[in-house]
Order: C-alpha cells, then sequence, then structure tokens
C-alpha cells in the first residue's frame, strides 16, 4: 500500500513536492483525487493531459527511477 506522507518524504529527499487536487477544484467533480510533483515551479509529472492527472502509483514509479539514477 502507498502512504501519501511516505511519498512525500521520498519526493522531499530529491527536491520536488507533492501537490494534491484541492478540495473544491473544477476537476473533482469529473475525475477523482489526482496529483502532481513539481521541481520549484515546473511540473515534473502529472500535468499531462489535465492538471493534476498522475496517480499515486505514477509518482511511486517516478521515486524508484530516481533512487535507481541515485544509485548508479
Amino acid at each position: 500500500m502507498l502512504i501519501e506522507s511516505k511519498i512525500r518524504r521520498e519526493l522531499s529527499r530529491f527536491g520536488y513536492r507533492l501537490n494534491k487536487t484541492p478540495a473544491r477544484h473544477w476537476s473533482r467533480k469529473h475525475y477523482d483525487v489526482g496529483f502532481m510533483v513539481l521541481d520549484g515551479n515546473r511540473v515534473v509529472l502529472g500535468a499531462s493531459q489535465r492538471e493534476y492527472s498522475a496517480t499515486l502509483e505514477d509518482v511511486q514509479t517516478l521515486i524508484d527511477d530516481l533512487n535507481a539514477r541515485k544509485a548508479a
């Protein structure tokens, strides 16, 4: 099970932050809760088709890739 707080901590080690769809965002009526990974003001993941389009599984895949790059 992926825990959002654990993912936030892991992303902060790489200088990224995780944003979740705001409670009153227009997309919550049509889509499920989504996430965006930001590096400062630059979107790294989660805005390909619409804002907050990434899932926690997508974010975990990004973290795994960052860990693999760090280990290499």
